[in-house]
């Protein structure tokens, strides 16, 4: 739970609540929690300063100390409440995003991505190779980022269960769901596979093994599987009113969020995504993504 909640306030940028920990995911393993253990996990952390409320509303919403968020959306200002549990029906309705389908937007994309595969043995040969990199506490072994076209950030996390997870961050330059943009995510993830088969090869040859003897076997990128990516379309226009951050719930895992997102270049656009778990391989899931209906997603429109 402590690791989700970093990963939300910290990477996320934005408080958490119940709604995000009713079915969550930490190091490609899915949990879910009620409201009663959350509420006394949180009244735990809070009594020793891990946790602070961040503001009030239905329900309450959380931080990490020294890490400020404000309630800046009210019903009132543009007609929608913060973290209301909806239907996605009742989300089309809203001001906020009736205002969205009214402005110039970029093309849908995705950006958030989480993959995870399986390599038994992994752990063993990387814990010899970065010792230093070692988490004392639960063994992980986080290597560098890698970047790829200026704007793809990839974050490779080696567990002590020899599962592998793959971060991909490109929340400034979302990825365009075509062909062209979906290669330069499959050229990171294929240029991913062979930096780590090139550590592993690299290790046996120092050791005076042969390569092929490795003990452990990388899966293609293309097997990987997708256990969440955040889809969506920002706006082009510039948001020059008060910031806020709006979440719809769906179900036990489905989140609709409408949120101002501040830019490298400082513009502060708005941003309507969908949280989705494909949990599906790679490939399969990028094809589905690309042909929903048999035919080839037009990335210009938006889904009425």
């Amino acid at each position: 739970m402590k690791l989700k909640i970093r990963e939300i306030v910290l990477i996320e940028q934005r408080p958490f609540s119940f709604v995000d920990f009713r079915a969550f995911e930490v190091a490609g393993e899915k949990y879910e929690m009620n409201h009663g253990t959350f509420r006394n996990n949180i009244s735990a952390l809070r009594k020793v300063g891990e946790v602070e409320i961040a503001f009030k509303s239905k329900p309450v919403f959380y931080t990490i100390p020294g890490k400020k968020f404000s309630k800046s959306m009210t019903q009132d200002r543009m007609g929608a409440v913060i973290n209301t549990v909806i239907n996605e029906p009742l989300l089309r309705q809203t001001p906020i995003y009736k205002w969205i389908k009214n402005r110039p937007i970029h093309k849908q994309s995705l950006h958030n991505i989480r993959l995870t595969f399986e390599a038994p043995g992994i752990w063993n040969t990387f814990s010899k190779v970065y010792p230093k990199l070692v988490n004392p506490d639960n063994k992980d072994i986080k290597l560098p980022t890698l970047l790829f076209f200026d704007y793809i950030d990839v974050i490779v996390t080696i567990h002590h269960t020899d599962t592998v997870s793959v971060a991909i961050s490109c929340s400034y330059k979302p990825i365009v769901v075509d062909i062209k943009n979906i290669h330069n995510l499959s050229e990171a993830l294929i240029r991913t596979e062979l930096h780590l088969k090139g550590i592993a090869d690299a290790n046996f040859k120092n050791n005076n093994y042969d390569s092929s003897s490795s003990s452990f076997t990388i899966p293609s990128y293309n097997k990987w599987i997708v256990k969440m990516w955040h889809f969506g379309i920002d706006t082009i226009d510039e948001y020059g009113k008060e910031e806020f951050h709006v979440t719809f719930e769906e179900g036990m895992s489905d989140l609709y969020r409408i949120y101002t997102k501040r830019m490298e270049d400082g513009k502060n656009i708005v941003r309507l995504e969908h949280q989705e778990y494909p949990n599906q391989e790679y490939a399969d899931a990028l094809i589905q993504k690309l042909f929903p209906d048999g035919r080839l997603v037009d990335p210009d429109k938006m889904t009425e």
